[in-house]
């Protein structure tokens, strides 16, 4: 294989997403946040992680549909907000499937409710009577270049967002997204879990021009939770720590069947650089192009790490490589996370005693 001559260095972690057109401001806190997710167990940790954290102001959660139909991940949404003790916070559901292809659920993973199993009380609330993608609208224009974006599961609803209103990613101050891989897929040998279910969506996302940073599969590997700490998270008499704990132990017996030691904590890494950015050690500036066309890639994230391309010039018989034009980059990945550091953050934030806004 041809290698190519020109390399960039990854540089040291400010994490912030990358654009082609422009740069992300050093973020401000409490950082203005809508959380778009599609509860699923990972997802819930990453909710109730947010809802605790005091770094993040959460303008809105949004529900989309994926790791269970949007109905259930919403009424699951209203659930943890209730159990955290943030009814103040705008709960509104999205897009019932993808922009073009069928939904696939994954009861599998995250059990019939979507939670593992794990019942909570039924909500005292109601959702936003917004579409979702009107919160997002709406937020953004009253709050231009303030709210970042942060999408732990599919991402139709931003895509739709953005179709919706084009004005609107140029008002959007940074997207913070859980999804995609610099190598193998989840879903797929080749695909990501939160791409394959929308890369269509993914593909709008990415040449949106708002600065991304893709929280891929390979950083959120570097952040697992243990048997060890769920025994912890048993101890704790929190009502947010027993429930994580409890929707875990079904979460790391999965992961433990195919050899893992332990469960990477995807959606709550996402969440985890939001809150503290220097949490990824490298930062790695990268072009990613989303395939929507492959029998075997469908929603694979092709990373050029490189930012070249080849070109080549037709010589009477054949093409003739002739020189290596730089590309922009479109997104960031955190290549080196310290992944025993946001564990530590996370436990210490899910066993905090919920402090009720109203």
């Amino acid at each position: 294989m041809r290698l190519l001559t020109f390399f960039l260095a990854g540089c040291l972690a400010w994490a912030q997403g990358v654009s082609p057109s422009r740069s992300t401001p050093a973020p401000e806190y409490p950082r203005r946040v809508i959380l778009d997710t599609d509860p699923g167990i990972d997802d819930a940790m990453a909710v109730l992680l947010a809802l605790q954290s005091p770094e993040l102001s959460i303008e809105a959660i949004t529900v989309v549909a994926g790791n269970v139909p949007v109905e259930l991940g919403a009424a699951n949404a209203l659930k943890l907000v209730e159990l955290a003790g943030r009814t103040d916070v705008i709960v509104a559901a999205g897009a019932a499937g993808p922009l073009q292809r069928k939904l696939h659920t994954a009861e599998v993973i995250h059990g019939e409710n979507g939670m593992g199993g794990v019942e909570l009380p039924a909500p005292g609330r109601r959702l936003d009577h917004r579409h979702a993608v009107q919160v997002i609208r709406d937020l953004v224009e009253a709050n231009p270049g303030q709210v970042t974006l942060v999408p732990v599961g599919p991402l139709t609803n931003i895509a739709l967002a953005f179709l919706q209103y084009p004005e609107l990613a140029a008002k959007t101050r940074e997207i913070i997204l859980m999804g995609g891989s610099a190598g193998a897929g989840n879903a797929t040998p080749a695909a990501e879990a939160n791409i394959f279910q929308d890369a269509e969506a993914a593909k709008v996302v990415f040449e949106s021009g708002v600065p991304i940073l893709m929280v891929d599969l390979t950083a959120c590997a570097q952040a697992r939770l243990t048997q060890k700490h769920l025994a912890g998270l048993r101890q704790s008499t929190t009502p947010v720590a027993k429930f994580v704990a409890a929707i875990a132990e079904p979460y790391l017996a999965f992961a433990e069947k195919f050899g893992n030691n332990g469960a990477a904590i995807h959606d709550a890494l996402a969440v985890g650089m939001a809150i503290d950015p220097s949490l990824a050690s490298t930062l790695t500036p990268v072009h990613v192009e989303v395939e929507t066309k492959g029998e075997f890639t469908y929603g694979a994230t092709v990373v050029n790490r490189q930012l070249t391309v080849e070109r080549s010039e037709w010589r009477g018989d054949r093409f003739v490589l002739v020189d290596f034009p730089r590309i922009q980059p479109n997104a960031a990945y955190p290549a080196v996370v310290e992944g025993e550091r946001f564990v530590r953050l996370f436990l210490e934030r899910i066993t905090r005693e919920p402090a009720a806004r109203k």
